[in-house]
């Protein structure tokens, strides 16, 4: 549960930070994929739990938990990971794509400052 809510967050704020760096069409197809992904992911996981059956045994005072999987619930359970990455694949290459573009402005930048501020202390 924490751990879907922490996955959730993440996509949230990567979404959130993207407004202020990307064009609108690039944020409204990322919107687009995420909640695709999301939705897809959701209705795969509830034909998973669907499907699935759990079992406890007690054998010479060991708890033993067996899982069956009917029909398709790997191939489901695959895909959800398949999605997640896809779309983990999508927001790394745009990360690097707006680190790309903007690194040659923030080193300017920074090479700007370093410049003018040894200037203002050696020309003293």
């Amino acid at each position: 549960m924490i751990n879907n809510t922490l996955v959730w967050m993440d996509n949230v704020v990567n979404i959130i930070l993207g407004v202020f760096m990307i064009a609108r069409k690039v944020l409204t197809f990322l919107v687009v994929i995420f909640m695709t992904i999301r939705i897809a992911n959701a209705v795969m996981i509830v034909m998973i739990m669907m499907k699935i059956s759990g079992e406890e045994l007690v054998l010479s005072g060991t708890y033993q938990c067996m899982i069956r999987y009917a029909g398709d619930s790997l191939f489901l359970a695959s895909t959800t990971w398949i999605l997640a990455t896809v779309w983990e694949v999508l927001a790394l290459c745009l990360a690097a794509l707006i680190a790309v573009k903007t690194l040659p402005s923030i080193i300017g930048k920074w090479f700007t400052v370093l410049v003018q501020t040894h200037v203002s202390c050696f020309a003293r």
